[in-house]
């Protein structure tokens, strides 16, 4: 496993997914145990938006784990020394990836956005990706 390390986000690609500054190159990264509405979904282009006004530009620190499928780079990360999962799931801009993750206590905030209608929850009927 890699070492935690501080890094710019330069870009929001979707929800769950950035462009961070890794060691002077350009490095796609995949947030853990969050799934993100697309971007043809509802809310889709709202958590966006919503997370661009968060993060872009920002500094998280970030713990990679490995690489996916896709190339992205697997990472845990921090935000203001707050859980960007934790973060994510409690604005209701993404879901808890209960499909990867078993981490009950990402489920009890999921639970909490959802009864205060935050976020996608506040969607009629909103549909995973």
């Amino acid at each position: 496993m890699l070492h935690c390390k501080s890094q710019t986000v330069v870009k929001i690609i979707d929800g769950d997914t950035y462009k961070i500054l890794l060691n002077g190159k350009i490095q796609i990264i995949r947030i853990m145990n969050v799934d993100a509405p697309e971007l043809t979904q509802n809310f889709g282009v709202a958590a966006k938006d919503s997370i661009i006004k968060l993060l872009l530009d920002a500094t998280i620190l970030i713990q990679p784990y490995k690489t996916d499928l896709y190339g992205r780079l697997l990472v845990s990360a921090t935000f203001n020394g707050m859980s960007l999962d934790s973060l994510l799931i409690a604005k209701g801009w993404v879901w808890f990836y209960s499909v990867y993750s078993q981490r009950m206590d990402l489920k009890n905030i999921e639970n909490a956005a959802k009864h205060n209608c935050l976020g996608l929850w506040n969607c009629t009927q909103p549909v995973p990706p």
